[in-house]
């Protein structure tokens, strides 16, 4: 049966990727009511273990309770609305805030008021719980959505994954946390998705990193919002790295997981709107998406391999920042296929106020620019209210 992505276009507008309002549109519309990487369930192993994250304006944090159940709030005290928590540890019993210490339970009740009978008289604990967020987990990474209740339930988000499922398991002792990176890209948000998700590009881009790519040698299979990809370059399944960037590893010494001399499992997992989660052979990376202006967006990348030696508890506080402009040489001769991208980004965000701008033909197909057009389908469902529909 034929679809619309058969025939893709272009169906956002230019605005959409440099005005200030389409920007806040997003923020309201969509980023207020999405699902994002916030931890691994490792993180969260024992009662009071927590972990902040940010999504947009929303300062949140996640946590295992009392009860062994994992819970999310807003990082915002009922009282004077100071942030309660920092990074990650562990709480014990109850969750409490350095200003005035008002106390939380772990389920985020209101428990203790300082000085209450005196200052207050009393106050009315069924009203000033913490703001609740929604929270879910899929193979061992927790995902957070500021939206108590949001349009797409987490199971329905999720949905369909466990069809692409890949290998790696955080907590089988082999794969060890090996330090994060944050990349600093001038362009929209949704000119970087694209591009990741852009197969056409590949095999020309990027012929000296990841080899020769074409259409016909790689392929994204949509998942309701999602895309997963392929490498269909090798007889037989699909496998999770092109052929060139598995010689380059293996060439330079990486240590492969036990088990994956074949990897039989996706090497992207693009989650809409914000995460990518990147297996591999070698280890395995989580990304998040920052968008800051409608010209600025930071991608914070974390990393698991099989010679990580870093300390969890440091995610997040300095990772090394990798502009195009703390870079030496031209990004085409830099052998990273990350630097590529960001600088082909780059240039494209520069053109996009042009009056001569306008995206031309697509090229057809789920190894080409076809989930270009799904991924826009879906930022424009959210902003026109029909998140709840994927599809559109």
């Amino acid at each position: 049966m034929s679809t619309p992505f058969d025939h893709p276009r272009q169906i956002l507008p230019p605005e959409a990727y440099f005005d200030a309002e389409w920007l806040d549109r997003e923020v309201d519309g969509l980023f207020d009511r999405s699902w994002v990487w916030a931890a691994t369930e490792q993180d969260l192993k024992q009662p009071g273990d927590f972990r902040t994250c940010r999504v947009m304006n929303h300062s949140l944090f996640v946590l295992r309770d009392g009860a062994g159940e994992l819970q999310a709030f807003h990082n915002v005290c009922r009282h004077r609305g100071c942030e309660i928590v920092e990074g990650s540890g562990n709480l014990g019993s109850t969750i409490r805030c350095p200003y005035h210490r008002w106390t939380y339970e772990t389920n985020g009740a209101l428990h203790g008021v300082p000085n209450e009978a005196e200052c207050f008289g009393a106050v009315p604990r069924e009203n000033l719980s913490l703001h609740r967020a929604a929270v879910g987990a899929h193979r061992g990474m927790v995902y957070v959505n500021p939206d108590p209740e949001p349009p797409e339930p987490f199971d329905e988000w999720i949905a369909g994954l466990d069809d692409h499922a890949w290998p790696h398991d955080l907590a089988d002792g082999s794969l060890s946390y090996a330090g994060d990176v944050r990349y600093e890209m001038h362009c929209n948000w949704k000119v970087f998705y694209e591009n990741a998700i852009d197969g056409y590009h590949l095999g020309y881009l990027h012929n000296k990193t990841l080899g020769s790519v074409y259409p016909d040698r790689n392929v994204w299979h949509p998942v309701g919002r999602h895309t997963v990809w392929y490498s269909t370059e090798r007889e037989g399944d699909p496998q999770s790295s092109t052929v060139l960037s598995a010689e380059l590893a293996d060439g330079a010494g990486a240590t492969r997981l036990p088990g994956h001399e074949e990897s039989f499992y996706p090497g992207v997992v693009m989650l809409f709107p914000l995460t990518i989660l990147s297996p591999s052979p070698w280890g395995f990376h989580v990304s998040v998406l920052e968008p800051k202006t409608p010209d600025l967006t930071t991608m914070w990348t974390q990393s698991w391999t099989t010679y990580g030696s870093a300390s969890r508890a440091e995610a997040g506080k300095a990772p090394t920042l990798i502009s195009l402009a703390n870079q030496e040489g031209h990004p085409m001769e830099s052998g990273n296929f990350q630097l590529e991208d960001m600088w082909i980004c780059e240039m494209i965000q520069r053109n996009l106020r042009s009056p001569k701008f306008k995206v031309g033909p697509m090229a057809a197909g789920f190894g080409a620019e076809s989930p270009i057009m799904h991924f826009q389908q879906s930022v424009l469902d959210y902003l026109n209210g029909d998140a709840g529909k994927v599809g559109g």
